[in-house]
């Protein structure tokens, strides 16, 4: 029978046998910058190290995390789902990794005769099912639980009906972006807001395992805390995991259920069936869960923070220039008609207060200078790091160090700045994110083969399903509606009185 050890976030220890599989160990350091922490930390990643196989959902540094996978044996297979991007293999490569294997879309694979793995694809994002002897667990990860309803149940309808006796399923149940807990506007309530957001995750987690209908749901792949002062208090929002099976009871109200929630931690595990709930940390559970140990889990990582380190005007002025030259290059990437209404500022924290970086597309031609004072016209100020805006600038994903490492703050002056969505398409000219359509020409054949492996995104690229459920995505109703005009608009419950026990 399996044996599964909790490593922590969505790293997993699994062992069939004499076989160790390994799920998307980030088991020490940072991510995103030095914006996302492991919190709790890993018990004891070490045995997880000469593993057999590494498996990965998806391509996001804190699951695929390059200083925690130098620590790992390189005779380990890696598993890496295929997508249209290419560049996978040559990155493991890279690392000292020779075995390695593309996923595809549904397709088992057998690691030995006794245990098969299989994909199902949600885009970018990747549910991993592990059969071994008979036993089955599901590894959904962060696939589903922002994911529009109809999506939700179609990809839950098809594992479910390929295995109708799951034992375990493991799965998000938090945000992870900078959206809206990043953003400041006039009249929101940021603790209120976030919560209900985190409220949204955790009724997604409750729908995927009424659907799947496990024997036991493990919450988990939402542990990780942010150190920087200002933003702290984002770790108090979230939902804490030892009341999620409560909350699931009430989600379920009169429908019957077999399924249990199970709280694990680092250092828990699971074998032969039966729960070792036997982490350190569960002493320490109070009500809030185990925020009271960041200071005493991360003391010299809070002082570094608070020390609030500047950078020089040489390097500053390299930042500046390398904006302005980003901004002129992907200036394609804002539509032609929008640019007339976008006027923005760049402030960084590590530099003077007093400097702003303003990029101003209302004119024919793209400005991208210095200004002393912020100007009137602006629509928004984005305020961040320079190591953050760097990082963004010079790597084709470095922009999910700004939106899911939550890596700047954002004040939106005017309604209407988020109704035309120009917030977002301010955020995009200083990212570097691939071109999807210049990428389909690049590898056109490689694309090919991954729409015919997989049904759902063909049937977006037809009807125009989205992969995220668009009230998520729907800037105007979390920045400028109410909590209580959210949870209408979202189906969920206003009153929140598990919080508060």
């Amino acid at each position: 029978m399996l044996k599964v050890s909790y490593i922590g976030h969505a790293a997993m220890l699994v062992q069939a046998n004499e076989l160790k599989i390994v799920t998307d160990p980030w088991v020490k350091g940072s991510a995103y910058c030095g914006q996302w922490y492991l919190f709790p930390k890993p018990v004891d990643y070490t045995p997880a190290l000469n593993a057999d196989y590494i498996l990965y959902s998806h391509g996001h540094e804190d699951h695929m995390h390059p200083e925690s996978l130098s620590l790992f044996d390189k005779k380990a297979e890696v598993f890496y789902p295929y997508s249209w991007y290419d560049g996978a293999e040559g990155f493991f490569n890279h690392l000292g990794f020779k075995h390695f294997k593309e996923a595809v879309n549904e397709r088992t694979y057998e690691l030995n005769k006794d245990t098969r793995v299989t994909y199902f694809s949600n885009n970018l994002d990747n549910i991993i099912v592990i059969e071994h002897e008979g036993e089955v667990l599901v590894d959904v990860n962060d696939a589903l639980h922002s994911a529009p309803q109809v999506l939700i149940e179609k990809i839950a309808d098809k594992i479910h009906k390929r295995w109708k006796k799951i034992d375990y399923v493991f799965s998000s149940y938090g945000g992870a972006s900078y959206f809206p807990n990043c953003f400041k506007f006039k009249g929101k309530d940021d603790v209120e807001i976030a919560k209900t957001r985190e409220l949204f995750f955790l009724n997604n987690f409750c729908k995927i395992m009424a659907l799947l209908k496990p024997r036991y749901a493990i919450p988990f792949a939402s542990d990780f805390v942010l150190l920087d002062e200002e933003q702290r208090w984002m770790n108090e929002t979230k939902f804490p995991r030892h009341k999620i099976e409560a909350y699931f009871k009430s989600y379920m109200g009169n429908r019957a259920t077999s399924t249990e929630v199970i709280d694990m931690y680092p250092g828990d595990s699971i074998e032969n069936g039966k729960f070792n709930l036997s982490s350190p940390y569960r002493p320490s559970i109070q009500a809030e869960g185990l925020t009271h140990l960041i200071d005493e889990m991360y003391p010299v990582e809070i002082a570094e923070k608070k020390e609030k380190k500047k950078i020089s005007d040489a390097d500053a002025a390299v930042v500046f220039n390398k904006l302005k030259e980003h901004a002129e290059k992907k200036l394609y990437v804002i539509p032609e008609e929008k640019r007339k209404d976008i006027k923005y500022a760049i402030q960084l924290t590590d530099y003077s207060n007093s400097v702003y970086y303003i990029i101003d597309l209302q004119n024919e031609k793209l400005k991208v200078y210095k200004a002393t004072e912020l100007e009137k016209d602006c629509i928004l100020t984005v305020k961040l790091r320079s190591e953050t805006l760097l990082y963004s600038l010079a790597h084709e994903w470095g922009g999910d160090a700004i939106i899911i490492g939550y890596g700047c703050e954002v004040e939106v002056f005017e309604q209407k700045t988020i109704e035309q969505g120009l917030d977002n398409l301010c955020i995009r000219l200083i990212t570097n994110y691939p071109n999807t359509k210049e990428y389909l020409k690049r590898v056109p054949f490689r694309a090919i083969k991954y729409l015919l492996t997989d049904p759902i995104k063909r049937q977006s690229l037809i009807s125009g399903v989205k992969f995220t459920d668009p009230k998520l995505s729907d800037n105007a109703l979390w920045l400028s509606k109410t909590k209580c005009q959210i949870c209408n608009a979202c189906n969920l419950p206003e009153q929140m009185p598990l919080l508060s026990k």
